[in-house]
């Protein structure tokens, strides 16, 4: 009887701590068995027979060396790390499917195998000079391959990637000598495509100085036929006025001669053969000078109405009255 009390008071008295960044899981062999409910840190009665089940849940690191090879077949030894943890939600059916050694069991043969697949598709170069790249697929890879194991993984980093000396060397010529294949590829490229482009912008050139010859040359004949328009304007201008020039002299000369013939007319018209006459005598008595006395038949029948008093005309010394 003293022996049930005694145990009865060390069952009462049974219990553990759960630690900060740590949750628990209750299991009760003898009646209920794991419970579902997550521990939260602190001191938690357990009784006589049962247990809690601790589970880290702040992010751990592990640290692989994994043995692989690259694209081309070069070996290379590689210092690896993944930063994981349990996703607290889901610890029972951790504990339950996967249990505490969850990483070992799961996590870190994951990211192993994750690990060499990755580094199989790339080449020397490619992991020399692409370890973000290279980390980023792994840390895919192997959330891909954990997924529905209830663990979270943060992130992985690769810290060291080893080769043996002879291989790398020898990689490492093999790879120079195809990037400066490549380099003279792409040069080659470079100045083919220059080239493309000078002859391009040359043919450019020489159509644009076509079409502005052509322009040019269009432009030049414009005023050309513009300008033979205009000559022939003014030559017909030219010709108009000398034509309406030498019309008028024409006319003009026409009517002087016109005027002078009339003028000729009237004068003969108006000289009678008495003006004749009278004319003649008058040069007579001009010719012979003053004191010439000139008779030319009997003019003493002649009436006086006939002779005008005309200065000059005299008859032996009288005027042609007196003669009469």
């Amino acid at each position: 009887m003293n022996r049930l009390i005694l145990l009865a008071t060390l069952a009462a008295g049974c219990g553990t701590v759960v630690e900060p960044g740590h949750r628990g899981l209750y299991f009760d062999p003898r009646h209920s068995g794991l419970q579902h409910d997550v521990l939260q840190p602190g001191w938690h009665r357990v009784g006589l027979w049962g247990r809690i089940d601790d589970f880290d849940v702040t992010y751990s690191t592990r640290k692989e060396e994994i043995h692989t090879i690259s694209s081309e077949g070069l070996t290379m030894d590689l210092k690896v790390a993944v930063i994981f943890r349990p996703i607290v939600s889901e610890l029972y059916d951790l504990d339950v499917e996967i249990g505490g050694n969850y990483y070992d069991e799961v996590v870190g043969p994951e990211f192993r195998t994750a690990t060499r697949g990755v580094f199989a598709r790339h080449s020397y170069l490619e992991v020399q000079k692409n370890n973000e790249k290279l980390e980023d697929e792994i840390e895919a890879e192997v959330r891909r391959r954990i997924s529905g194991k209830h663990v979270e993984i943060s992130s992985v980093t690769l810290e060291d990637v080893s080769y043996a000396p002879e291989l790398a060397n020898a990689v490492r010529g093999k790879l120079v000598g195809v990037e400066e294949a490549s380099r003279r590829k792409a040069a080659l490229e470079a100045d083919a495509l220059r080239q493309k482009l000078e002859l391009e912008q040359a043919a450019e050139r020489e159509k644009l100085q076509t079409e502005a010859d052509i322009r040019r040359k269009g432009k030049e004949r414009r005023l050309a036929e513009e300008q033979a328009a205009i000559d022939k304007v003014q030559a017909e201008t030219e010709s108009a006025t000398k034509l309406t020039r030498a019309k008028a002299e024409a006319e003009s000369i026409h009517l002087l001669a016109k005027a002078r013939a009339e003028e000729r007319h009237a004068e003969a018209v108006a000289l009678t053969p008495l003006m004749v006459m009278m004319k003649a005598y008058e040069a007579l008595g001009k010719l012979g000078g003053e004191g010439t006395h000139i008779l030319l038949g009997d003019w003493s029948k002649v009436p006086n109405f006939l002779f005008p008093q005309l200065p000059g005309m005299h008859f032996g010394g009288k005027s042609v009255a007196d003669a009469r």
